[in-house]
């Protein structure tokens, strides 16, 4: 039989091969766009200013008389997330009326259930702000644990489709000289097979060198930056204060407060454990190969899958700390509505 027969048959393999290459740029393309969209979808959650028209936080003076009056009747735990919502004043003119109405009855006086129901309404507001730094930190780490997510499956359907396309190229050659053989063209038989492992090594070398895919990602109103930089706004001339773009003032004077019984705030030890993840991090990958440093902290950068997972990770830690908020919420709110002869302050 004529070996010209034969040989269209193994050319119609190699197109096979080749279109199955084409296909697969085809649908990587597909999946690229889809990822650009995800990386692009911003968090628009505004959590700025929901409470802070209405009160803001006011710290006691120490040693004040107002301070030895409500450490009297509150435990530390709630006495900092009063000044953090702001019910100092109110906290003293109810801790005022409580000992005046002790000998005078015990219906509660219209004064006294005045202060009640403000101290109920600012609770309530805070409430509000905690659950919407929460869903702005909840919202930011879904985005970038999806996005990582993709990109994660992108690099597997690379190897993927680079190992079948390794299989294929080899099953074409050995089929295709197998045929030759067959009918006494062993040379070229010889050079197919050779082709078929230089096509095998070719994409084996190639896999080995790929660099994991990238995204840029932005993140102008970025969460993580108001921890790293404590950012400044002098808004009247002569407050210093540090103040946040992004948390409500509440969220805000709570993080940047010391911890009962610590000496640090909830904002230095984020930080500290932030600056451990991402240098071990960079250690960890300079230790394979030169790498892109990544800007977590500013309005954007390219990331991989890796970068958006620590990403995601200092984002649900700093959640967390906001989230427990609700318990010190609680505490303040059940030494607020016990009596005093019957609470024991929760230190």
């Amino acid at each position: 039989m004529n070996i010209l027969v034969f040989k269209p048959r193994v050319y119609v393999l190699f197109s096979l091969s080749i279109f199955l290459l084409a296909s697969g740029c085809m649908s990587s393309r597909r999946a690229s766009e889809a990822l650009q969209r995800v990386a692009q979808d911003h968090c628009e959650i505004d959590s700025s200013h929901t409470s802070g028209y209405v009160f803001r936080p006011a710290s006691m003076q120490v040693g004040s008389a107002e301070e030895t009056l409500l450490r009297g009747r509150y435990g530390p735990r709630a006495l900092r997330m009063a000044q953090a919502v702001g019910l100092i004043p109110l906290l003293t003119q109810l801790t005022k009326l409580e000992a005046e109405e002790t000998g005078a009855g015990s219906t509660p006086s219209t004064a006294y259930l005045t202060v009640r129901q403000r101290i109920s309404d600012q609770l309530q507001l805070a409430t509000a702000d905690i659950a919407t730094a929460s869903a702005l930190l909840d919202c930011d780490t879904k985005r970038a644990t999806l996005t990582a997510t993709l990109l994660t499956r992108r690099e597997n359907i690379r190897e993927k489709r680079m190992t079948i396309s390794a299989i294929t190229i080899g099953a074409v050659a050995i089929i295709g000289a197998s045929i030759l053989n067959l009918h006494e063209e062993h040379v070229t038989a010889d050079w197919l097979h050779v082709a078929g492992g230089v096509g095998e090594g070719a994409l084996g070398v190639l896999a080995l060198r790929q660099k994991p895919p990238r995204i840029a990602y932005s993140h102008v109103r970025n969460p993580l930056r108001e921890i790293w930089e404590r950012p400044k706004l002098d808004m009247t001339g002569q407050d210093k204060t540090v103040r946040s773009t992004l948390f409500a003032p509440l969220v805000w004077y709570y993080l940047n407060q010391p911890r009962v019984g610590k000496r640090q705030t909830v904002v230095t030890e984020l930080r500290e454990h932030w600056e451990v993840l991402t240098s071990l991090n960079a250690a960890g990958k300079r230790a394979k190969k030169p790498h892109h440093e990544v800007d977590y902290f500013g309005a954007g950068d390219d990331y991989d899958a890796e970068a958006l997972t620590l990403r995601a990770t200092m984002l649900g830690e700093l959640e967390t700390e906001i989230k427990l908020m609700n318990n010190d919420l609680t505490i303040l709110l059940n030494e607020i509505v016990s009596q005093k002869k019957d609470r024991t302050p929760q230190r």
